[in-house]
């Protein structure tokens, strides 16, 4: 793929190195919390070479169904009284915020530092999960599936309208209809893509200046609408993970009552260990069933032995994870020129680690990180965010040297191994 394939708006930058603030720039901004000072965290971001961040919107936060601004509203944890040991759900508490203003104020310090935003939503996959008034959880899940693109569309309109009229749009990335809708809830197949399609539409001719993605994880072309304008697909190497999560909370033998008669459970459980049953019914409001599973599990990980065997797993998978990961820079690339539209990897990695792991943030973790920058720049893509997830919540976020290494690699277009 090469320049000529594909053009930019004149003021965006050639290269997106791009962190994510996920949900949390929201809900961990409390006191003592990552996000508080938001400026100091934007700062941040340019100490460690990023210039791009990918934030969740919170559009029916900034605004009620009916599309009038909703004003301050309440955050909590996702599960009550469990936050330690999941890297991008660990908050203690939320507050109370104005999402408009705060978002507002995000827009003037990336206008302020430089800083350029990819406005997305996971309302309808994780981020409903952390709004504490149930009420407004019921009315956002309670639009119907079909009519969720276009709602969320709408939203964006407003939330745009806003920022324009604050001269703060020109430091917008580009904009998602919504994280993941292929693993979100939301219809699927033929009428996804119509329905996608519908909503991206609407947003170009209200806002043809600000360009307009899809993003997707399943690297299946067929499903991603023809009319995004950048293609934007997320390439985790699931390849020890998913095989965790089969291995122990969704092996047949796995008895929630007695979870260490699983054999790797019984390797990787802490002493004492919360009951299955009591941490599933704290975690009754989260919406998303198998993270109830999931959360239980990473909660009561003993982290030097979890360390000890993704350190084994990665070893056996090695090959493989980098012939994935090479298959999947390679084929969505090509798609990506056939559209004539540059490509993104705007989430990667190996996938959701617990909180206290050091795996990825020292040798051999960062290996797949510095390969992953390697494929982008091979590949000519537009934007890459380096590690799995990355903001001040995260280990990795305070090992600034390496964070400024890898995003000038992509940046300047230098290729450490080959690929």
């Amino acid at each position: 793929m090469n320049n000529q394939l594909y053009s930019l708006p004149s003021h965006l930058p050639k290269k997106l190195s791009i962190g994510m603030f996920l949900w949390n720039w929201i809900a961990m901004a409390t006191p003592g919390e990552p996000y508080y000072d938001l400026e100091s965290v934007m700062v941040g971001l340019r100490e460690r070479g990023f210039n791009t961040v990918r934030v969740e919107a919170g559009l029916n936060w900034c605004f009620d169904l009916a599309g009038q601004p909703r004003g301050e509203m309440e955050f909590g944890p996702w599960i009550p009284g469990y936050r330690d040991n999941l890297t991008s759900a660990n908050s203690i508490g939320g507050g109370r915020h104005d999402v408009l203003k705060r978002m507002i104020c995000l827009m003037e310090l990336a206008k302020k530092y430089g800083i350029y935003v990819v406005l997305t939503s996971w309302e309808y996959q994780d981020s409903t999960w952390l709004v504490a008034d149930h009420a407004i959880r019921a009315e956002v899940m309670g639009v119907p599936e079909s009519q969720r693109f276009m709602h969320l569309a709408r939203q964006h309109d407003r939330l745009l309208g806003c920022l324009k009229e604050r001269n703060l749009h020109r430091n917008i990335a580009y904009i998602e209809v919504h994280n993941e809708p292929d693993y979100s809830l939301f219809p699927q197949g033929a009428e996804a893509k119509t329905l996608h399609e519908e909503a991206i539409a609407f947003l170009r001719e209200r806002h043809p200046d600000i360009l307009v993605s899809g993003d997707y994880s399943a690297h299946n072309p067929a499903t991603v609408p023809d009319n995004v304008q950048v293609y934007d697909q997320h390439t985790y190497t699931y390849g020890m993970y998913f095989p965790l999560y089969a291995q122990t909370i969704g092996s047949p033998d796995f008895d929630p009552a007695n979870p260490r008669k699983n054999a790797l459970l019984n390797r990787l459980l802490k002493e004492p260990f919360v009951s299955y049953d009591r941490f599933v019914k704290a975690a009754e409001n989260v919406g998303t069933v198998p993270w109830r599973a999931r959360g239980w599990l990473y909660y009561n990980l003993n982290i030097k032995a979890f360390d000890e065997w993704i350190l084994e797993q990665y070893k056996q998978e090695k090959a493989a994870l980098e012939t994935a990961a090479a298959g999947f820079f390679a084929g969505d690339a090509k798609e990506a020129a056939r559209r004539h539209i540059p490509a993104v990897c705007d989430e990667g990695g190996y996938f959701c680690p617990p909180l206290e792991s050091r795996f990825e943030v020292t040798l051999p973790g960062t290996s797949m990180f510095e390969l992953q920058v390697d494929l982008a720049i091979k590949h000519n893509y537009w934007g890459m965010m380096p590690t799995t997830y990355c903001g001040p919540e995260h280990p990795i976020w305070q090992d600034v040297e390496w964070l400024r290494t890898i995003n000038n690699r992509f940046q300047t277009g230098i290729i450490r191994t080959e690929t």
